[in-house]
């Protein structure tokens, strides 16, 4: 009985499947100026390279108190 569930089961959770499954999160690009970030940003976004993506902040070891932004993204 169990067994006839789960097959019952099977093409409901292959159909409700996203369509971008095979998309995964990158760190595309690092050490950017924010100008910089938010541009290649919308380059790959507008190119349908990605379409979520955002900068964070990143404080690089070699220059205390100075912040950079890397730029992460769905790539496709």
């Amino acid at each position: 009985m169990a067994l006839a569930a789960v097959a019952a089961l099977a093409p409901v959770l292959a159909a409700s499947t996203p369509a971008r499954a095979t998309s995964t999160l990158q760190v595309v690009y690092t050490n950017l100026p924010y100008d910089v970030c938010v541009s290649f940003g919308r380059s790959g976004q507008e190119t349908g390279r990605w379409q979520t993506w955002w900068c964070s902040t990143h404080y690089p070891q070699s220059y205390p108190g100075y912040s950079t932004y890397d730029l992460w993204a769905y790539v496709n």
